[in-house]
């Protein structure tokens, strides 16, 4: 796990980024190319060594494993077979296969826990809205900025990449990067962390930076009466992708 605190990037974990004020360039040189092949026998045999039989389904195509490392093991592989994968924290039979590739479900990513005391929940990508909901109200609390816009029977993992709660609402981020490191940005104590701000370029990034598997969400008393900004929104994440996937193995949708 690489924590993220330092100005100049991801150091050490398959990812450097560098603030120039021109932008942001990788040390992999910029975005390659990848091909589609096919997820065959020897892959699937690959991906059921890392992650176990039951994470991998309908012939390969559809891959969700239950645990963060297992999310590690697949983008790995996906990285050194140049394998598309499409991101959900749904299910993922009914979301569409990317061509000659793979979708990997964060469904079975379920945690959910709650600190009152530091005013801090945090929800894997596959806990839904209705439990997020309900935990927070047995305790007498809220997320700012997640109101009627979140279905209930949405998941943690798709709100946070279609942007649905204000940045400030994010006291912390994890996420796995394509080549399988795994980055932790802040975390469940309340405060705010100096240093590149991950969960902003995270929110609202569509699955096309990374695999978010869990985030730390600030509370507020349930009755209280915030202003609160705008949710972020799904926005853009132009030259992001040559850094965080410079191999372009994710594809959004």
């Amino acid at each position: 796990m690489c924590i993220v605190g330092q100005l100049y990037g991801l150091t050490g974990c398959g990812v450097n980024l560098i603030a120039d004020g021109a932008g942001f360039t990788s040390r992999h040189g910029g975005r390659g190319i990848y091909t589609h092949p096919p997820v065959d026998a020897s892959l699937q045999r690959a991906l059921v060594e890392a992650v176990g039989p039951d994470a991998v389904l309908q012939g390969g195509s559809v891959l969700a494993p239950a645990t963060a490392d297992g999310v590690s093991d697949v983008l790995r592989i996906a990285e050194e077979r140049h394998l598309p994968v499409r991101l959900t924290s749904d299910a993922g039979e009914a979301v569409a296969t990317p061509d000659g590739g793979a979708v990997l479900s964060l469904a079975r990513l379920a945690v959910l826990s709650v600190d009152a005391s530091n005013g801090v929940a945090r929800a894997e990508a596959g806990v839904t809205i209705a439990a997020l909901a309900a935990a927070l109200a047995d305790a007498g609390l809220a997320v700012p900025g997640l109101g009627a816009g979140s279905g209930s029977s949405e998941h943690v993992g798709g709100l946070i990449a279609r942007g649905g709660v204000p940045r400030r609402s994010l006291t912390g981020i994890e996420a796995v990067l394509t080549g399988g490191d795994q980055i932790q940005f802040g975390g469940a104590v309340l405060k705010d962390v100096v240093g590149y701000d991950i969960a902003s370029l995270l929110l609202g990034s569509r699955g096309r930076l990374a695999a978010i598997i869990a985030v730390h969400l600030r509370l507020i008393p349930a009755a209280a009466a915030v202003e609160v900004a705008e949710p972020a929104g799904a926005r853009e994440v132009g030259e992001l992708t040559g850094v965080f996937d410079p191999e372009g193995i994710l594809v959004g949708g």
